[in-house]
């Protein structure tokens, strides 16, 4: 679909929710560049502006959004190699809020692609998908649940050592 490049900062924004809107100055470098490795072209057609051109993919495009998206696909693969360096990174101050937020964004994540995609997939795929992903809820569950009663003792000695020093 042809689209103008104020159309594409403007989807942009709105996928992101506002998080990301890049500017002209930004975008247009891209799109030539873009361009220039014909992964898009521009519309032959008259303009009714001068300025203003309409951007379409092409096929080499398309071959290479397939590439991207296979990286994409990969990347979780890759990311677990990385993951001890980025858990290093975290401070220990701000761990909680990290630890909550994050569970929170994965598990959107997860049900706004499986939701996007559902329709695409064959059902016997979709009954495996979610299957696993319920194993791993109660994974993570029993998880928390082992943590909180190893806590307990610790929990319960500094609630009692806090009180005592109220008194």
């Amino acid at each position: 679909m042809p689209v103008h490049g104020y159309e594409v900062i403007q989807d942009i924004e709105s996928r992101t929710e506002g998080a990301w809107r890049p500017g002209a100055g930004s975008l247009y470098p891209i799109l030539k560049k873009l361009e220039s490795e014909g992964l898009i072209e521009t519309d032959a057609s008259p303009r009714e502006e001068a300025t203003r051109r309409v951007y379409r993919i092409t096929p080499k495009g398309v071959h290479s959004l397939a590439q991207s998206k296979l990286i994409l696909t990969n990347f979780q693969h890759r990311w677990s190699f990385m993951r001890k360096i980025f858990v290093e990174l975290i401070d220990p101050e701000n761990l909680a809020s990290f630890f909550v937020d994050n569970s929170n964004r994965q598990f959107q994540l997860a049900r706004e692609i499986f939701e996007s995609k559902a329709s695409k997939i064959p059902e016997r795929d979709i009954g495996y998908m979610l299957k696993e992903y319920a194993l791993g809820l109660e994974r993570q569950l029993s998880w928390t649940n082992e943590m909180i009663s190893e806590m307990k003792p610790r929990l319960m000695a500094t609630t009692t050592h806090q009180k005592r020093k109220t008194q």
